[in-house]
């Protein structure tokens, strides 16, 4: 009679374990059914947050790309411009904090970009950065700065520090600015024969202690142009070819460098920052406006007008010796024009950095 009662208690025994199995099997499936949930959630969410993180960084880009444009672009941090690129655009705003010392200026930039991925929706950034207006290191002495002296014959002709530059020109606030030397030269050394004195400003004529400290006092790097390759020029004669003017935009003030000896006429007038290495011959009627650099002497035949500031014989500064330089006779203008000098000191020396 006890064989039966056995057999009851071992098949119930069975029938609880499959119970137990399909239980724990149940319960997996739920846990493998949510773990596979979660790692999808998961997915898409580092999915959505690369994608993010990938959109902030092009909006950085073009909020940058804005920034540096509107730097390079302006002469004075006080507009508001719009930037537009292929993947976005930005909007670029300068405002001015205070004015420094040296014709100096601090002003704060903020660049705010839109940027669409091919996902959808917005990414914006918003940078900032301080930049300072710098007109240059050069300093006008005198309309015309001869470091090894200047002869003159007759009185035809203006050599004057009186600034041309008119009011009211908004890429130029501070012009026009307190008058210069006419002429500025080491001691005796300008030279006139015949007539009333052609120099003109304050004063006349300003004698500084020597060649030296008249080229020094300046502000121009001549060895650093020279021979440390400061200046990265827009021409190099002779190596390119003269710029064509006429077809360049009027807001551009190139910087063209000669190599050794220069002779220019008629059909090289322009704007901009003129160096020349050695010797500079001006014939007939040339003009110029800007800043004209000379290593050497400057020789001048014929009609020529230069509106800025001329120095020459910075060929000193490197040990050299130079002989003066010489305006022969006739109707030549050498004329400080204070905006002239700033917009093309801005490309060579100058503007937002």
């Amino acid at each position: 009679m006890s064989t039966p009662h056995r057999m009851t208690t071992t098949w119930g025994a069975v029938r609880s374990e499959r119970g137990s199995t399909l239980m724990i099997v149940l319960v997996a499936l739920v846990g493998l059914t949510a773990l596979a949930a979660a790692g999808m959630v998961m997915t898409e969410t580092e999915l959505r947050a690369s994608e993010n993180h990938e959109a902030g960084t092009s909006a950085f880009y073009v909020a940058d790309a804005g920034l540096q444009q509107y730097l390079g672009t302006k002469l004075h941090a006080t507009s508001t411009d719009t930037f537009t690129y292929p993947v976005g655009s930005a909007i670029v705003q300068g405002e001015k904090i205070l004015d420094l010392p040296e014709e100096r200026v601090l002003y704060r930039v903020r660049s705010v970009s839109t940027y669409t991925p091919p996902e959808g929706g917005t990414a914006s950034r918003t940078i900032s950065r301080l930049a300072i207006y710098n007109e240059g290191s050069i300093v006008a002495k005198g309309a015309f700065a001869a470091g090894k002296g200047l002869l003159k014959t007759g009185n035809a002709g203006e050599l004057s520090g009186e600034d041309e530059a008119s009011g009211g020109n908004p890429n130029c606030p501070n012009s026009p600015k307190p008058d210069v030397a006419g002429v500025a030269v080491p001691p005796s050394g300008y030279v006139q024969s015949g007539g009333a004195l052609v120099p003109e400003g304050d004063p006349p004529v300003l004698e500084a202690a020597s060649s030296l400290d008249l080229l020094e006092s300046t502000g121009v790097p001549w060895d650093a142009i020279v021979n440390e390759g400061l200046l990265v020029p827009d021409y190099e004669i002779p190596a390119d070819s003269w710029p064509n003017f006429a077809s360049l935009p009027a807001d551009e003030w190139p910087v063209v460098y000669v190599t050794g000896n220069a002779t220019v006429g008629p059909g090289d007038s322009g704007r901009g920052v003129l160096i020349v290495e050695d010797n500079l011959d001006m014939n007939g009627s040339f003009d110029w406006d800007g800043v004209v650099l000379v290593g050497g002497y400057l020789t001048s035949n014929g009609f020529q007008t230069v509106a800025g500031t001329t120095i020459t014989g910075l060929n000193e500064l490197l040990g050299e010796t130079v002989p003066a330089s010489d305006l022969g006779n006739g109707n030549k203008e050498f004329l400080y024009d204070s905006c002239k000098m700033k917009m093309a000191m801005k490309s060579a020396f100058g503007g937002l950095s």
